[in-house]
Protein backbone atom coordinates (compact mmCIF):
# COMPACT_ATOMS: atom_id res chain seq x y z
CA UNK A 1 0.00 0.00 0.00
CA UNK A 2 1.50 3.19 -0.83
CA UNK A 3 1.47 6.36 1.23
CA UNK A 4 0.19 9.60 0.05
CA UNK A 5 -1.74 11.26 2.81
CA UNK A 6 0.64 13.70 3.79
CA UNK A 7 2.79 15.47 0.91
CA UNK A 8 6.89 16.17 1.45
CA UNK A 9 8.51 19.13 -0.54
CA UNK A 10 12.46 18.81 -0.37
CA UNK A 11 15.15 16.56 0.34
CA UNK A 12 13.96 13.46 3.08
CA UNK A 13 16.21 13.28 6.08
CA UNK A 14 18.84 10.68 5.82
CA UNK A 15 18.19 10.07 2.66
CA UNK A 16 21.44 10.98 0.26
CA UNK A 17 21.46 11.61 -3.89
CA UNK A 18 22.42 8.17 -5.21
CA UNK A 19 20.82 6.23 -2.51
CA UNK A 20 18.80 3.39 -4.33
CA UNK A 21 15.87 1.44 -3.28
CA UNK A 22 14.49 -2.06 -4.63
CA UNK A 23 11.20 -1.40 -5.53
CA UNK A 24 8.49 1.54 -5.43
CA UNK A 25 7.66 0.41 -2.30
CA UNK A 26 10.64 0.87 -0.56
CA UNK A 27 10.50 4.57 -2.23
CA UNK A 28 7.00 4.98 -0.77
CA UNK A 29 8.22 3.91 2.68
CA UNK A 30 11.01 6.46 2.66
CA UNK A 31 8.76 9.11 1.77
CA UNK A 32 10.48 9.52 -1.67
CA UNK A 33 7.34 8.99 -3.73
CA UNK A 34 4.32 7.96 -1.77
CA UNK A 35 2.23 6.72 -4.76
CA UNK A 36 3.76 2.81 -5.52
CA UNK A 37 2.00 3.29 -8.93
CA UNK A 38 1.57 6.69 -10.48
CA UNK A 39 5.07 9.18 -11.71
CA UNK A 40 3.64 12.23 -10.08
CA UNK A 41 3.04 12.80 -6.88
CA UNK A 42 1.17 15.73 -6.00
CA UNK A 43 -2.04 17.30 -5.75
CA UNK A 44 -4.13 20.45 -7.54
CA UNK A 45 -3.89 23.02 -4.87
CA UNK A 46 -0.43 21.77 -2.98
CA UNK A 47 1.97 21.08 -6.05
CA UNK A 48 4.20 18.46 -6.68
CA UNK A 49 6.80 17.18 -4.69
CA UNK A 50 8.08 14.53 -6.65
CA UNK A 51 8.43 12.47 -9.87
CA UNK A 52 9.55 9.16 -10.68
CA UNK A 53 10.88 8.29 -14.33
CA UNK A 54 10.45 4.68 -15.53
CA UNK A 55 9.98 5.09 -19.28
CA UNK A 56 6.40 5.12 -19.78
CA UNK A 57 5.39 7.64 -21.87
CA UNK A 58 7.08 8.57 -25.83
CA UNK A 59 7.75 12.02 -25.29
CA UNK A 60 10.02 11.94 -22.71
CA UNK A 61 13.79 13.73 -22.65
CA UNK A 62 16.49 12.90 -19.96
CA UNK A 63 19.51 14.33 -20.28
CA UNK A 64 20.45 13.43 -16.26
CA UNK A 65 20.61 17.61 -15.15
CA UNK A 66 17.73 18.41 -17.86
CA UNK A 67 14.51 16.58 -17.91
CA UNK A 68 11.96 17.09 -20.20
CA UNK A 69 8.89 15.30 -18.76
CA UNK A 70 5.55 14.19 -19.83
CA UNK A 71 2.55 14.51 -17.03
CA UNK A 72 0.14 11.94 -16.73
CA UNK A 73 -2.92 10.78 -18.26
CA UNK A 74 -4.33 9.83 -21.54
CA UNK A 75 -2.86 6.31 -21.88
CA UNK A 76 -5.05 2.95 -22.27
CA UNK A 77 -2.95 1.41 -19.43
CA UNK A 78 -0.03 2.43 -17.38
CA UNK A 79 2.83 2.84 -19.70
CA UNK A 80 1.05 1.83 -22.79
CA UNK A 81 -0.54 3.80 -26.08
CA UNK A 82 -1.66 7.52 -25.85
CA UNK A 83 -5.27 7.54 -26.52
CA UNK A 84 -6.32 10.58 -25.16
CA UNK A 85 -5.29 14.06 -24.19
CA UNK A 86 -3.87 15.41 -21.13
CA UNK A 87 -5.63 17.81 -19.24
CA UNK A 88 -3.36 20.41 -16.36
CA UNK A 89 -5.31 18.48 -13.75
CA UNK A 90 -4.45 15.99 -10.21
CA UNK A 91 -0.13 15.40 -10.55
CA UNK A 92 -0.03 17.32 -13.81
CA UNK A 93 -1.67 20.73 -12.26
CA UNK A 94 0.52 19.97 -9.01
CA UNK A 95 3.71 20.15 -11.45
CA UNK A 96 2.26 23.42 -12.71
CA UNK A 97 1.98 24.85 -9.00
CA UNK A 98 5.55 23.94 -8.42
CA UNK A 99 7.08 25.62 -11.23
CA UNK A 100 4.56 28.86 -10.49
CA UNK A 101 5.71 28.83 -6.80
CA UNK A 102 8.99 27.68 -7.31
CA UNK A 103 8.91 24.24 -5.24
CA UNK A 104 11.39 21.96 -6.15
CA UNK A 105 10.80 18.49 -6.96
CA UNK A 106 12.33 14.99 -6.21
CA UNK A 107 13.63 13.64 -8.72
CA UNK A 108 13.97 9.47 -9.01
CA UNK A 109 15.24 7.14 -11.70
CA UNK A 110 14.77 3.79 -12.13
CA UNK A 111 15.99 0.84 -13.77
CA UNK A 112 13.79 1.05 -17.18
CA UNK A 113 15.48 4.09 -18.35
CA UNK A 114 19.35 4.49 -19.80
CA UNK A 115 20.43 7.42 -17.05
CA UNK A 116 18.66 4.58 -14.08
CA UNK A 117 20.63 2.56 -11.82
CA UNK A 118 21.29 -0.97 -12.98
CA UNK A 119 18.28 -2.56 -10.84
CA UNK A 120 16.01 -0.62 -8.70
CA UNK A 121 15.34 2.64 -8.43
CA UNK A 122 17.90 5.66 -7.47
CA UNK A 123 17.03 9.30 -6.02
CA UNK A 124 18.73 11.84 -7.97
CA UNK A 125 17.64 14.90 -6.01
CA UNK A 126 15.98 18.22 -6.39
CA UNK A 127 14.99 19.64 -9.80
CA UNK A 128 13.59 23.48 -10.60
CA UNK A 129 10.32 23.39 -12.85
CA UNK A 130 11.29 25.42 -15.25
CA UNK A 131 8.49 25.75 -17.34
CA UNK A 132 5.54 23.90 -18.68
CA UNK A 133 3.26 23.67 -21.62
CA UNK A 134 0.42 21.49 -23.53
CA UNK A 135 1.41 20.52 -26.90
CA UNK A 136 0.75 17.78 -29.64
CA UNK A 137 3.09 14.84 -28.71
CA UNK A 138 4.05 12.19 -31.11
CA UNK A 139 0.72 10.17 -30.67
CA UNK A 140 -0.94 12.92 -32.24
CA UNK A 141 -3.17 13.92 -28.66
CA UNK A 142 -1.77 16.90 -26.35
CA UNK A 143 0.05 16.53 -23.72
CA UNK A 144 1.48 18.24 -20.55
CA UNK A 145 5.26 18.69 -20.82
CA UNK A 146 7.04 20.33 -17.78
CA UNK A 147 10.85 21.00 -17.91
CA UNK A 148 13.15 20.29 -15.25
CA UNK A 149 16.79 21.14 -14.85
CA UNK A 150 18.83 19.85 -11.56
CA UNK A 151 20.16 22.06 -8.54
CA UNK A 152 23.30 20.84 -9.71
CA UNK A 153 25.28 21.59 -12.56
CA UNK A 154 26.21 18.30 -14.73
CA UNK A 155 29.38 17.69 -13.83
CA UNK A 156 28.85 17.82 -10.30
CA UNK A 157 25.73 15.45 -10.41
CA UNK A 158 27.59 12.88 -12.26
CA UNK A 159 30.04 13.09 -9.58
CA UNK A 160 26.98 12.30 -7.03
CA UNK A 161 25.98 9.60 -8.95
CA UNK A 162 29.11 8.37 -9.92
CA UNK A 163 28.57 4.85 -8.15
CA UNK A 164 25.21 4.33 -9.42
CA UNK A 165 25.47 5.32 -13.27
CA UNK A 166 25.41 2.20 -15.87
CA UNK A 167 28.54 1.74 -17.45
CA UNK A 168 26.97 2.49 -20.64
CA UNK A 169 26.62 5.74 -19.20
CA UNK A 170 27.26 8.84 -21.98
CA UNK A 171 27.75 12.26 -20.53
CA UNK A 172 26.79 14.78 -23.34
CA UNK A 173 29.42 17.03 -22.29
CA UNK A 174 27.61 20.31 -21.30
CA UNK A 175 29.49 22.83 -19.25
CA UNK A 176 26.17 25.47 -18.54
CA UNK A 177 25.16 25.95 -15.35
CA UNK A 178 21.33 25.39 -14.06
CA UNK A 179 18.09 28.15 -15.62
CA UNK A 180 18.40 29.69 -12.18
CA UNK A 181 22.44 30.28 -12.57
CA UNK A 182 22.15 31.41 -16.00
CA UNK A 183 24.16 34.47 -16.83
CA UNK A 184 21.67 36.83 -17.68
CA UNK A 185 22.92 40.65 -18.88
CA UNK A 186 21.39 42.80 -16.08
CA UNK A 187 22.43 45.63 -18.70
CA UNK A 188 21.14 44.89 -21.97
CA UNK A 189 18.12 44.72 -19.66
CA UNK A 190 18.27 48.13 -18.41
CA UNK A 191 19.09 49.09 -21.97
CA UNK A 192 15.89 48.05 -23.63
CA UNK A 193 13.78 49.71 -21.16
CA UNK A 194 15.42 52.93 -21.48
CA UNK A 195 14.90 52.53 -24.92
CA UNK A 196 11.15 52.61 -24.53
CA UNK A 197 11.18 55.09 -21.41
CA UNK A 198 10.14 52.05 -19.64
CA UNK A 199 6.63 51.96 -21.76
CA UNK A 200 5.31 48.78 -23.06
CA UNK A 201 5.28 47.57 -26.40
CA UNK A 202 2.35 45.92 -27.01
CA UNK A 203 -0.27 48.09 -25.13
CA UNK A 204 2.02 51.39 -24.61
CA UNK A 205 0.89 51.68 -21.03
CA UNK A 206 3.82 53.15 -18.35
CA UNK A 207 3.23 51.99 -15.28
CA UNK A 208 4.54 54.93 -12.59
CA UNK A 209 6.24 53.92 -9.42
CA UNK A 210 6.65 56.57 -6.61
CA UNK A 211 10.05 57.12 -7.83
CA UNK A 212 8.77 57.79 -10.72
CA UNK A 213 10.48 55.30 -12.87
CA UNK A 214 8.35 53.15 -14.82
CA UNK A 215 7.56 49.06 -14.10
CA UNK A 216 8.65 47.17 -16.88
CA UNK A 217 10.52 44.18 -17.79
CA UNK A 218 13.65 43.50 -20.32
CA UNK A 219 11.87 40.00 -21.61
CA UNK A 220 13.59 37.74 -24.31
CA UNK A 221 11.56 36.63 -27.19
CA UNK A 222 13.52 32.95 -27.49
CA UNK A 223 13.57 32.11 -23.90
CA UNK A 224 17.08 31.22 -22.68
CA UNK A 225 18.25 28.34 -21.22
CA UNK A 226 17.15 24.34 -22.17
CA UNK A 227 15.44 24.01 -24.56
CA UNK A 228 15.15 26.94 -26.31
CA UNK A 229 19.24 28.48 -25.88
CA UNK A 230 18.72 32.09 -26.74
CA UNK A 231 20.87 34.53 -26.72
CA UNK A 232 20.85 37.18 -24.09
CA UNK A 233 21.13 40.03 -26.66
CA UNK A 234 19.51 43.21 -27.61
CA UNK A 235 18.34 41.70 -30.86
CA UNK A 236 16.33 39.28 -28.61
CA UNK A 237 14.83 41.18 -26.02
CA UNK A 238 11.11 43.42 -25.77
CA UNK A 239 10.08 45.92 -23.34
CA UNK A 240 6.66 44.52 -22.04
CA UNK A 241 4.63 45.98 -19.00
CA UNK A 242 4.19 41.95 -16.48
CA UNK A 243 0.78 41.78 -17.62
CA UNK A 244 2.23 41.39 -21.34
CA UNK A 245 5.32 39.88 -20.32
CA UNK A 246 3.68 36.66 -18.59
CA UNK A 247 1.17 36.17 -21.52
CA UNK A 248 3.89 36.54 -23.76
CA UNK A 249 6.02 33.75 -21.89
CA UNK A 250 2.78 32.03 -21.77
CA UNK A 251 2.70 31.74 -25.33
CA UNK A 252 -1.16 33.61 -25.22
CA UNK A 253 -0.34 35.82 -28.49
CA UNK A 254 2.51 36.11 -30.61
CA UNK A 255 4.08 39.13 -33.28
CA UNK A 256 3.75 38.18 -36.55
CA UNK A 257 7.91 38.24 -37.83
CA UNK A 258 7.04 39.85 -41.34
CA UNK A 259 4.87 42.98 -40.31
CA UNK A 260 5.20 42.72 -36.70
CA UNK A 261 1.66 42.67 -35.80
CA UNK A 262 0.14 41.46 -32.39
CA UNK A 263 -2.25 38.10 -32.90
CA UNK A 264 -4.32 36.64 -29.96
CA UNK A 265 -5.06 39.72 -27.82
CA UNK A 266 -9.07 40.03 -28.53
CA UNK A 267 -8.36 44.09 -27.91
CA UNK A 268 -4.99 44.42 -30.18
CA UNK A 269 -5.70 41.95 -32.97
CA UNK A 270 -3.91 43.31 -35.71
CA UNK A 271 -2.01 46.40 -33.97
CA UNK A 272 1.49 46.81 -34.42
CA UNK A 273 4.58 46.48 -32.08
CA UNK A 274 5.48 49.77 -31.34
CA UNK A 275 9.33 50.01 -31.88
CA UNK A 276 12.27 52.51 -32.31
CA UNK A 277 14.58 52.93 -35.10
CA UNK A 278 17.44 51.95 -33.00
CA UNK A 279 15.82 48.59 -31.90
CA UNK A 280 16.59 46.09 -34.44
CA UNK A 281 14.45 43.04 -33.93
CA UNK A 282 16.10 39.51 -35.02
CA UNK A 283 12.92 38.46 -37.24
CA UNK A 284 14.34 34.24 -36.16
CA UNK A 285 13.82 35.04 -32.57
CA UNK A 286 10.26 36.38 -33.13
CA UNK A 287 9.70 33.48 -36.01
CA UNK A 288 10.68 30.84 -33.01
CA UNK A 289 7.83 32.43 -30.16
CA UNK A 290 5.11 32.02 -33.24
CA UNK A 291 5.89 28.85 -34.48
CA UNK A 292 5.65 27.66 -30.58
CA UNK A 293 2.26 29.63 -30.01
CA UNK A 294 0.65 27.52 -33.13
CA UNK A 295 2.30 24.17 -31.52
CA UNK A 296 0.76 25.04 -27.82
CA UNK A 297 -2.65 26.63 -29.01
Amino acid sequence: MSIEKDLYFGHISNISIGDTFKSRMELSKARIHGPSMGGIWGRELEGSCSIVLSGGYEDDIDNLDYILYTGQGGQDIPGGKQVADQEFTKGNKGLQISCDYELKVRVTRGYQIKNGPEEGYRYDGLYHVTSYERIVGKSGFKICRFHLESEFVLKDLENKLENTLRKSYESVGRTKTTINKLNRNVRNREIIKRMYDSRCQVCGVFLKKPDNNGIAIGAHVKALGKPHEGPDVIENMLCLCPNHHAQFDAYSFFIHPENLTIHGIESLEGDKLKIIKQHKIDKEFISYHMNLYKKRN
